[in-house]
């Protein structure tokens, strides 16, 4: 099934320890439909979704 999505630039969404998008982490087809699409990574240098960002500084800062 090809997305009907014609962006040329998405972000790149940030997959946690469990496989899940960290900006949604409950919804199991929003971190299948990142992987099919080729939007999902694990490097945090390469994301640029805002929400897996914010998600990331939080999760630094908690840490921290």
């Amino acid at each position: 099934m090809k997305s009907k999505d014609r962006r040329t630039k998405r972000d790149l969404h940030l997959l946690d320890e469990n496989g899940m998008v960290v900006c949604n982490p409950r919804d199991k087809e929003a971190a299948h439909r990142a992987q099919v699409e080729g939007i999902a990574t694990d490097d945090i240098d390469a994301v640029t979704c805002s929400k897996c960002l914010k998600q990331v500084r939080k999760m630094r800062k908690s840490s921290s």
